[in-house]
Formats: structure tokens, sequence, C-alpha cells
């Protein structure tokens, strides 16, 4: 697994990396200070799984570097870590092809089930700014087109939910991957997979994504 960190501050930079060795034994993981530095690794090396992005470099406004970067290597997933807790700002990222939005004052466990869920080629959203995002709803770039946002409040299903299925979708909004989640609930991998359809055909929501955001009118966190 080849892995690039995209941050300009070292001693964060030597942390995660520190992290996603530990998460991915034997990955190749690169650090650059920059978005230059960036594309120019880009350049010279292929077929990177990974790419984790700073959303607000030196000269940067985010957008751009994440276009430039994409534009290098329109198929890897790029993962933003940023410590401006900004929902709109997220918004925009996802919109415009990150494929997830980590706040960096998230915990390793909640690093590791994210880029796990991103890796599956879900979209990523850290629970703190879900919380505050009011009704807007995201969808995977690819889903833009098949249909407009719903908003929350336009979502029914949630009071029919299930106790368990409440309790699985908090796990969801939590971040936990379905292993996870069986592993909490004690239950086996396959159970959870059936709440997670019945929670999407309950919420008439299409994705996992959409369905946290019915979490937060539950309360989770």
């Amino acid at each position: 697994m080849r892995i690039l960190i995209v941050d300009d501050h070292p001693i964060f930079r030597e942390a995660l990396g520190s992290l996603l060795e530990r998460f991915y034994p034997g990955a190749a993981v690169f650090e650059v200070g920059s978005v230059e530095e960036a594309v120019g690794v880009l350049t010279q090396y292929v077929q990177f799984d990974l790419i984790m992005l700073d959303v607000f470099l030196p000269g940067d406004d985010g957008a751009t570097g994440l276009a430039l970067i994409r534009e290098k290597t329109p198929q890897t997933p790029v993962v933003i870590m940023s410590g401006a807790d900004d929902a709109d700002i997220a918004h925009k990222l996802i919109e415009q092809g990150a494929r997830g939005y980590i706040a960096k004052s998230a915990g390793a466990g909640e690093v590791k089930n994210a880029l796990h869920l991103i890796l599956a080629g879900e979209i990523y959203i850290s629970p703190s700014l879900l919380a505050g995002n009011g009704n807007r709803i995201v969808v995977a770039p690819e889903d833009e087109a098949a249909a407009a946002e719903p908003e929350v409040d336009d979502l029914p299903g949630v009071a029919s939910l299930t106790p368990r299925q409440q309790a699985v979708l908090r796990l969801m909004a939590k971040g936990l991957p379905n292993k996870s989640i069986a592993r909490e609930l004690h239950c086996s991998d396959g159970t959870v997979k059936l709440h997670v359809s019945a929670i999407l055909r309950a919420l008439h929501v299409r994705n996992r994504t959409e369905a946290v955001l019915a979490a937060s009118r539950l309360g989770a966190n």
C-alpha cells in the first residue's frame, strides 16, 4: 500500500505517518509539506492508494490543492484532515471530489474506522461536523445527478426503527464499520448488514452517509 501525506506541519505528518504504518503494516508512507511537492511526487510515483491532505496549506485555499491532486491521480481517494471544524468547508470539498473529511481532533479509532469505510468506497465526515450541518445531506459525487438532496426533516421512518436498529444507527454515526458494530452489539456481521439495509429502507436514504444524518435526530454522538 502506498500513502501520501500532504501537510505543512512536520510533527503532525510524522505522527500521522506512524499511525498509518500501524494501521497498514508494510505500507510505504510518503510525506510532503505542500501541494507543489505532492504534485511532484505524484508525477514521479504512480498507483498511490490513499492521499491525506490538509485543507489549508500556505498559498492554497483547500479546493485548489484538491483539484490539482485529483487532476494528477483522479482514481486515488483523497481524504481531508483538518483542524477547521467547518461543515460548509467539508461539504464543499466532498462535492469537489474528496472522499472524506476527518477532524484533526479525531482519535486513532475514528481515523482507522473512517479510512476503512473510505477505502471500501464510502464517503466519511467526522460526526462532530455531521451534528452541526443543519439539514444538508452529503451525496457521493457519482450520485449527485441521481437525485436532489433531501432534507433531514423530509426523511420518514425514524420513529419506526427498532431499539436495535437505533443502536446500529448510533454506532454508524460514530464511523464504525459493520465488523466493529457487530462486536459492540455482540452479534454477527450478517445481522448488522440486515439492520443497515433495514435502516436505509426505513429512512428512504441511499447510503450510510445520508443515514447518519438522521442519527443526529436520535441524539447520537
